[in-house]
């Protein structure tokens, strides 16, 4: 459809339209489709939605991710507060433990200072906290028990995937996936709203096109009624001011007809702003105003609506997004559970003496969250979602029914206006029965010359209405075709 758009918009803006080009109304619903600011910000808004939503999708993969960084301390870090002694013990304790110091008097005499002995038993002797005091030490002092830490370098590569988040993520993604079909329905409710502003204005111009026609006959008409009335006046058989009325009259269809003129440039102009053309182009239209028909099942017309109409398809998902909301809610009383896979890297080395160099190690987790109290919060967001369902759900009803009834209004509008072409056709064909018999009495001296001004002016007027009668009907059938929501099946095509 592009493409074909693009070629007429060239030959319009070359100038070939200006004199040749026609156009029909299907191609300028889609030269207009194509052109207007409103659905090009209806397309931005739908690809917005639909990167959310692809968004959303991501939250069900796992998520990985580097931290790392850099620090200087001032100072080193001391494992002793003070110069330390450590005990030193014989072997054969160091391999079985303290215990088998209670069977060998020499060992305990190996090991500790001894104050005395009692049944051959050595006992040790204590410092004045009741401590044992050991034969040997070992010494180490505070300043070798240092780390050099005034330049840490630190990184984690990490990796982290949801289990279960009690349907948080499942809802988060329903909505976005609701709300972009609420997009594409809002989509086509400016669809809508551009063809039927766009047939607006091209039978706009359709009508003053037939009344230019119109003012032209009737100018015709004056001008032969004037020779008529001037070979009178030379005749003798009429006055002067005879001929005066008629050229009075011409001047009115004349002022008339330029006015008809004027309109008709700018409805060109509004209607070539709507599809995109440039303003002072000439383009000629195809589709006449035709013949009107009758309705046949109107019912179907209201079932139509309630299936395709893009407001109740944009509310419908309003309603699930709500669901969406509630059970979002839901979720927040559930228990969170992930799992989580790390490898950090340190320097200094704390796997090896924090020596510098780097050294890394993995770890691997499961975490879990489990909400316990919160002073009602969850509850009061609950009850807040289900309320905003609950008017969802009342605005999609009460939608229904308006939008039942606008149908309904329509149908009615479409009826009178095939009763208002009926009716004008009538009286068209009975203006121009009277004002061929005027004329007729006129010539056969019969009747007055402001009967036959008065007939052709009542002809004029009928034919005028008969052609806005005409508009009216072709207006009112693409009002019902919005009203029923056939106008996406159209922009479809």
């Amino acid at each position: 459809m592009r493409i074909r758009v693009w070629i007429i918009l060239l030959f319009i803006s070359t100038g070939i339209a200006q004199g040749q080009e026609t156009i029909t109304l299907k191609e300028c619903r889609e030269m207009a489709l194509e052109h207007n600011k409103k659905i090009k910000m209806a397309d931005e808004k739908q690809l917005a939605v639909k990167s959310l939503k692809k968004s959303a999708k991501t939250q069900f993969y796992p998520k990985f991710s580097f931290n790392g960084g850099y620090f200087r301390t001032n100072k080193e870090f001391s494992l002793f507060n003070e110069d330390m002694h450590i005990p030193i013990v014989p072997n054969e304790v160091y391999q079985n433990g303290m215990g088998v110091l209670e069977k060998n008097p020499d060992l305990i005499r190996e090991t500790f200072v001894i104050d005395e002995e009692i049944n051959g038993m050595p006992i040790p002797e204590t410092d004045e906290n009741g401590d044992p005091l050991f034969e040997n030490y070992g010494y180490l002092p505070q300043e070798k028990a240092t780390i050099d830490m005034k330049n840490v370098f630190f990184g984690n590569v990490g990796m982290t995937q949801p289990i279960y988040t009690g349907g948080k993520i499942r809802e988060t993604y329903n909505m976005a996936k609701y709300g972009e079909k609420m997009m594409e329905s809002r989509k086509h409710i400016s669809q809508s709203e551009v063809i039927l502003e766009t047939d607006q204005r091209y039978w706009k111009v359709v009508s003053l096109e037939e009344k230019v026609k119109l003012a032209k006959d009737y100018l015709k008409r004056i001008d032969t009624l004037l020779n008529d009335v001037t070979n009178l006046h030379e005749e003798g058989i009429i006055t002067r001011n005879k001929v005066t009325k008629v050229r009075v009259k011409k001047d009115q269809i004349q002022l008339r007809l330029t006015k008809a003129k004027n309109g008709l440039e700018l409805a060109r102009m509004a209607l070539n702003q709507t599809i995109g053309a440039p303003l002072d182009s000439t383009i000629h239209l195809t589709d006449s105003i035709g013949n009107v028909y009758e309705l046949k099942n109107p019912q179907n017309y209201v079932n139509t609506a309630l299936s395709q109409r893009p407001e109740l398809n944009a509310l419908d998902n309003g309603v699930k997004m709500a669901e969406s909301g509630v059970e979002l809610m839901k979720s927040r009383y559930k228990p969170n559970i992930g799992l989580k896979a790390n490898y950090t890297m340190t320097n200094p080395n704390p796997y090896n003496g924090f020596e510098n160099e780097f050294g890394g190690d993995i770890n691997v987790g499961v975490m879990v969250n489990i909400p316990i109290y919160h002073w009602g919060d969850k509850k009061h967001t609950l009850e807040a979602a289900r309320h905003n369902k609950k008017a969802s759900m009342h605005k999609l009803e009460e939608s229904k029914e308006k939008i039942s009834l606008e149908v309904k209004k329509t149908i009615f509008s479409y009826r009178e206006a095939i009763k208002k072409v009926e009716m004008t056709e009538s009286s068209l064909e009975h203006a121009e029965e009277n004002l061929e018999m005027t004329k007729n009495n006129f010539e056969e001296g019969i009747t007055k010359l402001s009967d036959v001004l008065e007939a052709q002016s009542m002809w004029q007027e009928a034919y005028s209405e008969y052609i806005e009668a005409k508009i009216e009907f072709k207006l009112t059938e693409t009002e019902l075709q919005k009203a029923s929501g056939q106008l996406n099946n159209i922009v479809k095509k």
